[in-house]
């Protein structure tokens, strides 16, 4: 059934994916500048082709740091000794994402690292908030949300000013009621993440760790990806005909593997062969004949960009020291519900609210492969 049938006089809008072939030391600035501008992570996952659990944690155990789920009024932002200790201090950085709030139908609050509070509100909250929109684009007019930024970093913006007793009002006035949310505090230095210190009015809190979580998948054929490297200092036109096609190939293998989909099993060792109506399914040639075991490993909670840059950073160092000679998979989801991705382009979630991206690391080493995914309403200009 067509969409047009049950969206009426509605616009289909797909979703889309921006795909790179780099060199990750020529183009350091490019993919560090992807993982340092997608700040809401909710996820983070790692494939190890060719490597057992056991090496795995021998290597990964480690956790991603701490991160903390609360549910309180936004005033407590601005609470004295919060505000000074985790926005006007020189030593930590703070990062918040209000929990069960839909974006096309809810008010969604976000504090970024560089400490920018955004607000995507609804006609409603917004009529009574008190505090003035920045532009709206085509696509707030549209869903009818009006978006608030305050840069509580910014040098003015310290207490007993104007613009910080107008906001304190506002949230003890107008934007009264309370949010669940999660916060991460990190210490500038170090870029690793701290314990953090509550006002006495916040109730619920509950501290929570990023734990890896390893599984495996046996018996499965797994792609070389050999046919995927090329030489970015020569032409090699004929053998960069349907570069991208494999590309896209890779990622499918990818998706299906962190699904651990059946269809990946050796023809061999299917106990039933998949039926050819319901799949006609096959991994990207050429693959592996020695290796057929893979390894999982998922860190869920609220993750940052530091975290993100030190996983890419370990496993590069993984693959040149031989602890794994296969090619690496690195994905991160991204909040889907978040009023901005990449470098602040409006995002809305409306068929699927994409917002993640993947990086395959080639097995030279030197050469990997970039996947930003956007959602049916990404609005990239």
């Amino acid at each position: 059934m067509a969409e047009k049938t049950y969206f009426f006089n509605q616009e289909v809008t797909k979703s889309h994916v921006d795909l790179n072939y780099l060199d990750l030391d020529q183009h350091e600035q490019l993919w560090k500048h992807v993982i340092d501008t997608h700040p809401f992570n909710k996820a983070l996952s790692v494939f190890l082709p060719s490597c057992s659990i056991n090496l795995a944690e021998e290597h990964m155990s480690h956790s991603l740091g701490v991160y903390y789920e609360v549910e309180a009024p936004l005033s407590i932002l601005l609470d004295r000794e919060f505000f000074q200790l985790y926005l006007q201090s020189d030593n930590s950085q703070l990062m918040m994402h209000t929990l069960d709030t839909h974006l096309n139908t809810d008010d969604v609050v976000v504090l970024t690292p560089k400490g920018e509070l955004v607000f995507s509100l609804t006609k409603t909250t917004f009529e009574t908030f008190g505090m003035p929109p920045i532009k709206q684009t085509k696509a707030d007019i549209k869903h009818v949300k009006h978006i608030v930024k305050v840069d509580l970093k910014d040098r003015s913006f310290k207490p007993d000013s104007k613009l910080f007793n107008r906001l304190k009002w506002c949230f003890e006035n107008t934007l009264t009621r309370s949010f669940r949310m999660v916060f991460c505090a990190f210490d500038k230095l170090t870029k690793t993440t701290i314990d953090m210190q509550w006002p006495l009015s916040v109730k619920e809190i509950t501290r929570k760790e990023m734990k890896p979580e390893f599984d495996t998948l046996t018996d499965i054929d797994i792609p070389t990806f050999q046919n995927m490297m090329y030489d970015m200092d020569q032409q090699q036109e004929a053998s960069l005909q349907h570069w991208d096609t494999r590309a896209m190939e890779a990622i499918e293998w990818i998706g299906l593997a962190h699904l651990k989909a059946s269809r990946l099993m050796q023809k061999s060792s299917q106990q039933k062969p998949v039926d050819p109506f319901v799949s006609v399914y096959e991994p990207p040639v050429p693959l592996s004949d020695s290796a057929h075991t893979g390894t999982l490993v998922r860190f869920k909670g609220f993750i940052s960009a530091f975290a993100v840059d030190n996983m890419m950073t370990m496993l590069r160092k993984l693959m040149a020291s031989g602890v794994t000679k296969e090619w690496i998979a690195l994905t991160s989801w991204g909040f889907k519900d978040s009023p901005y991705t990449w470098d602040k382009f409006a995002h809305y979630h409306y068929y699927n609210g994409e917002n993640d991206y993947t990086f395959l690391l080639l097995p030279n080493n030197r050469n990997a492969y970039m996947y930003q995914f956007y959602g049916s309403h990404h609005v990239k200009t």
